[in-house]
Parts: C-alpha cells; sequence; structure tokens
C-alpha cells in the first residue's frame, strides 16, 4: 500500500515556489540591469532605449555555444537522469525545473557576492556571458541532484535550488579571484563542486542507501535508451561546455574544444573496454552512460593549456578506465559505508 504523502509533500512546491518566484521578479528589477555596451541611446531622447550587440564578448555570434550549453543542462543531464525506470518522469520533469529556476536565480546570485566583495551594490549585467555562467551554475546543481535523486521532496528540491547556486557562486568566486586557479571548463568549481555538495546534502538529510529498495534501483529497456540518449547528448556538445565562456580569445577557445574532443573521445574508447573486462565480457549501462564522459570533466581543468594531442588524449582514456572501474567496485563499496550517491557522480 502506497504511503500518504503529507500536507508539504504534496504541494511544497507550490508553496515555496510561488513567493520565490515574486521575490526573483522583485530582485531582477534590484540587482539585474542590461550591459551597458548592450543599449545604444536613440536620437537625443535618454528614455528610449534599443539593446544592441555592439562587441565581440556580446555578440549573437556567441549564442551558439550558449545553446550546446544549455542542450546539456535541459536535454542532456535531462535524459541521462531516466535511467531508473520509477523514476523517469521526475528525472526529466525535475531537471526541466532546476534548468529554469538556477538560470534566473544564478544572476541575483552573482549579485549578491560581488557586492558583498566591493562592499556596495554590483548590479548583475545581463547579457552572453551571464547566460553562459548560469550554465555552468545549473550544471552544478543538476550533478549534485544525481546523488539524492529520488530520496528527496519537491519542497526540499526547492531549498536546494535556492542554497546552491549562492555557494556555488561564492566558491567560484573564491576559486578565480582570490586563489587564481586556472579552471577553464569548470572540472573544480563546477563538477567537483556540484558531485561533493549532493553527497553533503545526502549525508545532512541522513539519507541511506538502504532507504531506497533494489526494485526501485531496477532500469528497463527504455529508460536505460532513454539514458543513452542523454549521455550522447552530453557527448556531443561538452567541448562546448568547456569553452562557452572563452569566446574572447578565440585561439584559447579553439585549443578548449580540440583538447576537450581528444580527452572524450579516449574516454569513450576505454570505458566501453573496461566495462567489457570488468563485466566478464558484458557491457553495463549505467557505466557506460557516465564513464564515456569523464573524459570531458578531467580536462576540462587544464584544457586551456597547450597540451600535445596525445596528452589530452591520454587523460580522456585514463578517465574512462577509473570512471568505469569506480561504477563498478568502488560505487557498492562507498554504498556499504553509508555513502548515499543515486547517480554514482562522486565516481565520475
Amino acid at each position: 500500500m502506497a504511503r500518504t504523502r503529507t500536507f508539504l509533500e504534496a504541494y511544497g512546491l507550490s508553496i515555496y515556489t510561488y513567493p520565490l518566484t515574486i521575490l526573483l521578479i522583485i530582485l531582477f528589477g534590484v540587482c539585474t540591469e542590461y550591459d551597458p555596451i548592450l543599449v545604444k541611446g536613440v536620437a537625443s531622447d535618454a528614455e528610449v532605449r534599443i539593446p544592441v550587440p555592439t562587441s565581440n564578448s556580446n555578440s549573437i555570434t556567441t549564442y551558439p555555444m550558449y545553446m550546446d550549453a544549455a542542450a546539456m543542462c535541459v536535454m542532456g543531464f535531462g535524459f541521462l537522469y531516466c535511467f531508473s525506470k520509477y523514476y523517469v518522469w521526475s528525472g526529466v520533469g525535475f531537471n526541466f525545473f532546476i534548468c529554469g529556476f538556477c538560470f534566473l536565480w544564478t544572476a541575483i546570485c552573482t549579485c549578491f557576492i560581488n557586492s558583498m566583495w566591493e562592499g556596495e551594490l554590483v548590479k548583475t549585467p545581463i547579457e552572453m556571458t551571464t547566460m553562459m555562467s548560469s550554465n555552468l551554475v545549473t550544471a552544478a546543481v543538476l550533478i549534485s541532484f544525481g546523488a539524492f535523486y529520488g530520496f528527496i521532496t519537491p519542497a526540499q528540491l526547492v531549498v536546494i535550488c535556492v542554497l546552491e547556486p549562492f555557494f556555488m557562486k561564492l566558491n567560484e568566486h573564491l576559486v578565480f579571484h582570490e586563489f587564481h586557479v586556472q579552471d577553464a571548463g569548470g572540472s573544480l568549481v563546477t563538477h567537483a563542486f556540484g558531485a561533493y555538495f549532493g553527497i553533503a546534502v545526502t549525508a545532512v538529510l541522513r539519507i541511506k542507501p538502504n532507504k531506497l529498495l533494489d526494485e526501485y534501483r531496477v532500469t528497463q529497456y527504455f529508460s536505460d535508451m532513454a539514458a543513452m540518449i542523454g549521455c550522447i547528448v552530453l557527448w556531443m556538445f561538452w567541448p562546448s561546455f568547456n569553452g562557452a565562456l572563452l569566446f574572447n580569445d578565440s585561439v584559447l577557445q579553439h585549443r578548449v574544444v580540440v583538447n576537450t574532443y581528444l580527452a572524450i573521445c579516449g574516454s569513450c574508447v576505454t570505458a566501453f573496454a573496461t566495462s567489457t573486462a570488468i563485466n566478464k565480457g558484458r557491457l553495463e549501462m549505467i557505466e557506460i552512460q557516465n564513464a564515456t564522459l569523464a573524459g570531458g570533466v578531467i580536462i576540462g581543468m587544464m584544457s586551456s593549456f597547450l597540451l600535445a594531442p596525445w596528452i589530452a588524449l591520454l587523460i580522456g582514456c585514463i578517465g574512462g578506465c577509473i570512471s568505469s572501474i569506480g561504477y563498478s567496485k568502488i560505487h557498492p563499496a562507498l554504498e556499504n559505508l553509508g555513502i548515499t550517491d543515486s547517480a554514482g557522480k562522486e565516481i565520475r
């Protein structure tokens, strides 16, 4: 017999989201503005303004890479979280909600963080850089979602969507501006932060692996097929994700794309080979869906470096092997220690 849901479990999403949406609209009026470069006066009327792209950094030519990164968040992660047949709708649906909310909330968090450091209100300019940065933050939240996927209520998810972008932007500011760390593809500030934030949430909520029955971990042909589609979308667009914020330097961006391409191809090949070797001639879909992407994650931090092609390829190959072994051997061991991670995000 199905358990009766509490009032907050049933209506928490609406109760939390409507006030937050009103607050979001108000804060957008206070904390954001058009980038001054995008605004051009018309005639002598200072009140009439037409947004026009006037510089390379804000040109609409940067939009394709933004769309690739957005497609990764909306479609890639969305379909990837279809692996459990009992949570297919939740995986796609809540992934979509996270994207819509966090794309907007990140702009407000950026204003908060910059204002804290400057000691005065610093409005967030709404232009391509902000939109691309929002993709990276949203990706971190989606990575965290993989750790507690199937364990939390919609109301709890809304709270996480409010808190995590703020701490993600705070961490990003410290890493880039205080410690001066280079991380072009977000290996540290996006992927690592998202993975361990998700693990921290499961620890705070005292979520244990044995709370999820084995039957709810079962996949089926169509759920695995949808997850594989998500994996392919992520794999295709990962070079754009790593290089999206480097549009001001076409040479550097080109290098990032090439290094990521080589690494993610390498991880794809070794993930298949390693999965077959570990599982006695069988391919394990959950390993393939994630280990094939390991090259894009591991190369991200050094993707802007001047690497020899074979080094980028080697990094990806090693990542594919380690990730596949992690899913097969390390992930079950961590769950035996009481560490919950629905999609194995601490392994990738």
